[in-house]
């Protein structure tokens, strides 16, 4: 179960300010694969302007995370939305996620046998490394004549931390009526 408030904290002609505050309550069961079965919690400071027909907007928090071998994070998101040509609008970001602290996880050690012949074995191949990520959005919305919006993006990672995706591509589309 997930609660989420957004609060406007100041509204002008050119930019706005607002904080927004998440909690993720422990009610799956993390061995049948129903949530993590731990609490998490995250404060963000949100910042948008408008410079005519472009939108910077950034913001910068906290995400907490309970759980003996989960850390922590400081948020980061920068980026703008740009409108190119009558319905159409280029949109990029900058999104980080930064581990806090030393990595809880743990883990396991080399196993080593003897017989029938010895050898080592490495059980993992997860590098003992920060947790750290940045990604790249890019995308694009284009509004068409009639009631449908087409939304396309790639996600690209720019660092190689942890087991991703080279790119990660979506697509919708909105129909208003």
């Amino acid at each position: 179960m997930a609660v989420r408030a957004k609060l406007l904290v100041r509204e002008a002609a050119r930019a706005s300010f607002a904080v927004l505050g998440q909690a993720r309550f422990a009610t799956g069961d993390e061995n049948d694969l129903l949530g993590s079965g731990a609490f998490d919690a995250r404060g963000l400071a949100i910042i948008t302007g408008k410079l005519g027909n472009f939108s910077p907007h950034g913001n910068v928090g906290y995400l907490y995370r309970s759980g003996a071998s989960r850390n922590s994070a400081v948020l980061a998101t920068g980026g703008f939305d740009h409108l190119i040509a009558d319905g159409v609008t280029l949109a990029a970001d900058l999104v980080s996620e930064l581990q806090v602290g030393r990595s809880k996880l743990v883990l396991p050690p080399p196993v080593h046998y003897d017989a029938p012949f010895r050898r080592t074995v490495v059980p993992t191949a997860v590098p003992d490394t920060r947790d750290n990520t940045v990604n790249g959005s890019f995308g694009f919305k284009f509004i068409t004549p009639g009631a449908f919006t087409v939304v396309t993006n790639a996600l690209i990672p720019l660092n190689r931390d942890g087991l991703r995706s080279n790119m990660i591509l979506t697509g919708a589309l909105e129909y208003s009526f």
